[in-house]
């Protein structure tokens, strides 16, 4: 979909959020682990964690690109709705012109806000349904998470009482 900044229906700018290559960029496991280093003393040895981990980062990373094109894909649907619709508006009102007569525009008008109106609701629906569908991914791994801090708090404190 070309750039258009007249339109205000243009969504280019907005699915550049869910570009894959910046997706896989935000989930790179330097840039994540950055955030744990400490200044002052070296907790843990993070390029090992890094190395460690290497595989775990890239099959998260490639989900995440996975998660984000299907947003992409979404957002594509959603515009692929709002064209259709607009799209049969549009050929409601070139009916109207050459059978209303004076009425027209208005006629024109109130088939363009029908398709606009119908399409948005769709696409709300749509949005709807993929919030829905994540929160209930999260719920459905919320014990999952529960269960894997109590196991990384259990090791940490393992490994605490070895060192003292």
């Amino acid at each position: 979909m070309a750039r258009n900044p007249n339109n205000p229906f243009d969504m280019s700018a907005f699915m550049d959020a869910f570009d894959p290559d910046r997706i896989a960029k935000m989930w790179n496991p330097q840039t994540m682990m950055q955030a744990f280093q400490q200044p002052q003393a070296q907790m843990f040895d993070m390029e090992q964690v890094i190395r460690a981990n290497q595989r775990n980062f890239e099959a998260m990373s490639e989900a995440n690109k996975a998660a984000a094109e299907a947003y992409k894909d979404l957002l594509d649907k959603q515009m692929e709705i709002f064209e259709k619709l607009t799209h049969a508006a549009r050929q409601q009102y070139e009916w109207a012109e050459e059978n209303a007569g004076p009425d027209a525009l208005k006629a024109r008008t109130n088939a363009m806000n029908d398709g606009v109106e119908e399409a948005l609701k769709l696409m709300r629906k749509m949005a709807d349904n993929a919030r829905e569908a994540n929160e209930q991914a999260y719920r459905s791994m919320q014990n999952q998470v529960d269960e894997s801090v109590a196991k990384v708090e259990q090791s940490a404190k393992k490994a605490a009482s070895k060192s003292t």
